[in-house]
């Protein structure tokens, strides 16, 4: 069954990016229209260079497109490829980042990385550390509150970066790669807290990835190709 319109998280039509011009102009992304919808994970499959992370970067309003328009839920944030909402302000409360490196801060511990998400949208100290704590007790790391990432294994400081992802509650979280460092079993565990997340937040999440070993828990595949995204499968129930 089709998800109807309100279940729209994610609305892009037509967007592009071109770099350079004349016998210099790439067409990185060719006009690309697609929707994500609520409690939905997407795979974006597709071999280095087709334009993967070119999307995910415009999606995720740090790229600006060469033309198309983007909504996220009711709001329109770029229209025939210039912003007409806060970008800024639409990227920290609406979309959460999850990269293939943690990135997190290295003199903070695994509670204060979360904590920060939380307290630049000025969330009182009490209340976001207390929403820190029982996320990361969830993903299993409550003995771990106080490491800082260098005392964390690889495994640890991805899920304290989901974590960090995830803890404002955005409409989408985009991941470019977020299992590439793993093993198969702590890959899993990612692909699985991202399903968990897209069915318990209502967000749409849309993954990045060369991984085939978790193309079962997620809902729909798309593939890149030279710039042209495409409906390629759908994935057996997880």
């Amino acid at each position: 069954m089709t998800p109807s319109e309100s279940n729209i998280v994610l609305s892009a039509d037509s967007l592009s990016k071109v770099y350079g011009e004349g016998t210099l102009r790439v067409e990185a992304l060719k006009p690309t229209t697609f929707t994500a919808h609520t409690g939905e994970v997407v795979a974006i499959l597709g071999p280095s260079g087709s334009g993967k992370s070119t999307l995910l970067t415009i999606l995720g309003l740090i790229n600006p497109p060469t033309t198309g328009s983007l909504r996220i839920g009711q709001t329109k944030v770029i229209e025939k490829g210039r912003a007409v909402a806060n970008l800024d302000q639409q990227r920290r409360q609406q979309i959460g980042f999850v990269f293939q490196r943690s990135n997190l801060i290295p003199f903070l511990s695994a509670e204060e990385n979360v904590r920060l998400a939380l307290e630049l949208d000025d969330v009182p100290p009490a209340q976001s550390r207390a929403r820190s704590r029982t996320m990361l007790e969830g993903l299993g790391l409550g003995k771990r509150l106080h490491a800082l990432p260098s005392r964390l294994s690889g495994g640890e400081a991805q899920r304290v970066a989901i974590a960090r992802a995830l803890i404002h509650k955005p409409a989408v979280v985009l991941a470019d790669e977020p299992t590439a460092s793993l093993d198969s079993h702590r890959g899993r565990q990612v692909m699985e807290l991202f399903r968990e997340a897209a069915r318990s937040q209502g967000a749409a999440v849309l993954v990045v990835t060369h991984d085939h070993r978790t193309l079962d828990l997620v809902d729909r595949i798309l593939d890149m190709e030279d710039g042209v995204l495409s409906e390629k499968a759908v994935a057996a129930p997880g």
